[in-house]
């Protein structure tokens, strides 16, 4: 039993679908609704049944406990159990931090990473009364940008997607991996997927090398559900805590945060002055003293 937030459309859909066409019964909850006042999640819980699968629609918003709640007792309800949660309900603005509002802030932290929080708060008890489940958070390469070594270097740079949805997504990282450690011991695995495809909220995404990773063949979401299916299966029983890209047929597993390994350090003995630090951290970074 599958639980898709944001299962309407985009890659929520695509993995609501290929969950699916793998046998799970699948729950889609997504609020969305189009001019014609048609619902995504009966839209695309009419499809999985239309190909011969299980599917339920649901409409609740998982920003608020009440919500979160009322989706998953919906699911439990219904089916009995609930098995798979994938995080992917989410939304997107692209504005300079001088630009943005309060509210457009709120928006996007609370519908990321409190959707994320509550959907898991509100399913963990479930799952940890089967000794068992899979959890996916879905986030972005957009947390983070690699910047030249110094502001002299003209390097290009990727256009940031703005500061509220790359903290979000940097927070949804560390969720993931401080809540597999957490549930480390309990049968229940917590992995991420940083999708890259064109989607209703990135209708422009085209295939780019970004961090190394070379352009990608394919930005369609149906090639990134299997990526997603997979995590959530019962051969990923061993994998926990992993954070992986995944676009067209391209899959990168990404090594530990903060790990020394290709970092930079230098040590001193007693504390440092800041006329050290001036002749050594330029050195340190390969930038010149100029």
């Amino acid at each position: 039993m599958a639980l898709v937030t944001g299962g309407g459309r985009g890659l929520g859909r695509s993995i609501a679908r290929a969950l699916a066409a793998e046998g799970a019964v699948v729950a889609i909850d997504d609020l969305y609704r189009d001019v014609a006042g048609v619902s995504a999640a009966d839209s695309t819980a009419a499809e999985i049944e239309q190909a011969g699968g299980t599917a339920l629609a649901l409409h609740e918003d998982v920003t608020s406990a009440e919500g979160a709640r009322a989706m998953v007792d919906a699911v439990v309800k219904r089916f009995d159990r609930l098995d798979i949660l994938v995080n992917s309900a989410g939304n997107f603005l692209r504005a300079p931090l001088v630009k943005l509002t309060e509210q457009q802030w709120d928006s996007i932290i609370s519908l990321h990473m409190k959707g994320h929080f509550l959907s898991c708060k509100m399913a963990l008890p479930h799952m940890l009364k089967q000794n068992s489940g899979r959890i996916l958070t879905v986030a972005s390469r957009g947390a983070f940008f690699q910047v030249p070594a110094s502001k002299r270097d003209q390097k290009d740079m990727r256009r940031p997607s703005g500061v509220a949805y790359a903290s979000a997504k940097a927070g949804i990282l560390g969720f993931t991996t401080t809540l597999a450690v957490e549930l480390w011991d309990s049968g229940i695995n917590v992995n991420c997927l940083l999708p890259s495809a064109t989607t209703q909220l990135f209708p422009e995404t085209k295939p780019r090398m970004v961090g190394g990773v070379p352009a990608s063949e394919s930005m369609d979401p149906d090639d990134v559900a299997p990526a997603a299916v997979f995590l959530c299966s019962p051969q990923a029983v061993d994998i926990s805590g992993k954070i992986m890209y995944a676009a067209g047929g391209d899959v990168v597993f990404y090594g530990d945060q903060l790990d020394k390994r290709g970092s930079r350090m230098v040590r001193k003995h007693g504390r440092w002055t800041q006329a050290e630090l001036a002749q050594v951290v330029p050195s340190l970074l390969g930038v010149s003293h100029g």
